[in-house]
């Protein structure tokens, strides 16, 4: 399978090193608004890296990873539905409602695949903290802070 990889930044480096490890991803092609920002993770991966994030659209990928920044997403999201690729897109899909309901109406007319990534739902920690705070054994919760990583 050949993917596409938009976003090189830190959660798009932690997708591209999984993807990379993956046995049926055949190639991975990387882009970013900063081109050399994508060769210079597509090389430490051994993978291709696109000159600029319109060519993923146009190299005949089978799939879209979407780790761009945010006001990117929903943008990114119609020009794959119109390619009729299906997309992973790290969370949200949108700054604001209209953005994400237009990104929906795009993918829902091309009948296409969108996955939206949030990993922390089914996180042990998490789901712990919720069961904690749900039962009523933590009493009235005022404030609550979270500081969380990336899984290594």
């Amino acid at each position: 399978m050949r993917i596409g990889l938009i976003g090189a930044g830190r959660i798009g480096s932690f997708h591209a090193a999984a993807l990379s490890r993956h046995r049926d991803v055949g190639s991975l092609l990387i882009a970013d608004a900063d081109p050399e920002r994508a060769a210079e993770l597509a090389q430490r991966l051994g993978q291709t890296a696109a000159p600029g994030v319109r060519e993923v659209f146009t190299w005949g990928v089978d799939a879209l990873v979407i780790t761009a920044a945010t006001s990117a997403h929903a943008t990114l999201i119609e020009q794959a539905a119109r390619a009729g690729l299906p997309v992973f897109c790290e969370k949200p899909i949108a700054l604001d409602l209209p953005g994400t309901l237009a990104a929906l109406a795009e993918v829902e007319a091309a009948g296409t695949v969108l996955q939206i990534g949030f990993q922390r739902r089914f996180d042990a920690g998490y789901a712990a903290a919720r069961e904690a705070v749900a039962s009523g054994r933590l009493g009235r919760l005022h404030t609550v802070r979270v500081i969380t990583s990336d899984p290594a």
